[in-house]
């Protein structure tokens, strides 16, 4: 009888016992968790990676096919050509020419009527390509517009904001570069346009590229959620097109706030200017990825440069013609 009441007396844990392998348990979870986020994350950056390595094979093949990369080029704002920003134009060398035949491109009435099983009434600005979105970002704003977390290069450009106390990127020369002073890109010329691409055109080639292929940026990382211009990666207007370029410091957040309160909670750069309106602002690239974004060149490599990069380094890598040539150390 000595010997059962023994055995029954050890069949079961304390409560020490079991608070101390709980406790184990949570030292080892909050150990591994951070590893399996960063995990994640690599993954997600590498994804990101590769879609725009998809648009750099994109924009070649059609530079090969029309010797220029794609842009819009309207005669005016009334629209008189379908417009469409440049990520619709390459749809074709994207596989996606089943999308591309779909569409009516006589006149203003490009956005067909394209039927899904499940909504006969869908619209093409609805359909979302799988390149288009950034696996870190999952924003949206439910407008009815397929998004993009990838923008055409408007360069160092001016830019000035609907409010004037925040047009703190402004100084030719430093802010924005010799050929960079059309404001906003709203130029159907060469001369005016700083970066690769514009909302009005041109069409830019490889000879336009007097910087080198290998030093300028062509598409970089956006996030919508920051943007005002949210007609996604179909409309000319659309952040997707040419609404971002290197004037604002790379990933300055303060327009991604919803409130100057949220802005300053944050620790953004002046909160005050919080509103999306302020395109000095929000006209800027940046990405959820820890510590920088990712770009597309014109010699269609793909790399990550760090929010600490030199500000007038950055300037130069928007820059087509510039001048300025950049090493491996400036970087």
């Amino acid at each position: 009888m000595a010997l059962h009441r023994k055995y029954v007396g050890r069949s079961a844990f304390t409560l020490v016992e079991l608070l101390v392998v709980i406790a184990i348990i949570g030292i080892l979870v909050g150990l591994l968790l951070p590893a399996v986020q960063a995990a994640r994350e690599a993954a997600r950056r590498m994804s990101c990676s590769n879609n725009l390595k998809q648009y750099g094979l994109a924009l070649h093949n059609y530079h090969d096919a029309y010797k220029a990369f794609p842009s819009l080029v309207l005669s005016d704002w009334n629209r008189i050509h379908p417009p469409i920003s440049w990520q619709v134009q390459i749809l074709p060398q994207m596989e996606q020419t089943g999308l591309y035949n779909s569409l009516n491109m006589s006149g203003v009435a490009w956005d067909t009527v394209i039927p899904a099983p499940t909504d006969p009434n869908r619209r093409a600005r609805q359909i979302q390509v799988p390149y288009a979105r950034c696996p870190s970002d999952a924003w949206d704003p439910n407008n009815g517009w397929a998004q993009t977390n990838y923008c055409g290069n408007l360069g160092s450009q001016r830019v000035p904001s609907a409010d004037g106390n925040c047009n703190t990127w402004m100084a030719a020369g430093v802010n924005y570069d010799q050929l960079g002073w059309a404001d906003h890109g709203n130029h159907n010329a060469i001369n005016g346009l700083s970066g690769m691409m514009g909302r009005l055109g041109p069409k830019i080639g490889f000879n336009a590229v007097k910087d080198g292929t290998s030093q300028v940026i062509h598409v970089g990382e956006v996030l919508p959620e920051c943007h005002d211009h949210l007609s996604g990666w179909w409309d000319f207007n659309g952040m997707g097109n040419a609404h971002a370029g290197t004037q604002v410091p790379l990933n300055t957040m303060t327009t991604c706030a919803a409130s100057q309160a949220e802005a300053t909670q944050r620790g953004y750069t002046n909160p005050q200017c919080f509103t999306k309106s302020n395109w000095n602002y929000s006209w800027g690239f940046r990405s959820n990825h820890t510590g920088g974004a990712q770009f597309l060149y014109v010699d269609g490599s793909v790399r990550f440069i760090s929010q600490t990069v030199n500000y007038n380094t950055y300037q130069s890598l928007g820059g087509r013609a510039d001048a300025r040539p950049i090493s491996d150390g400036d970087l």
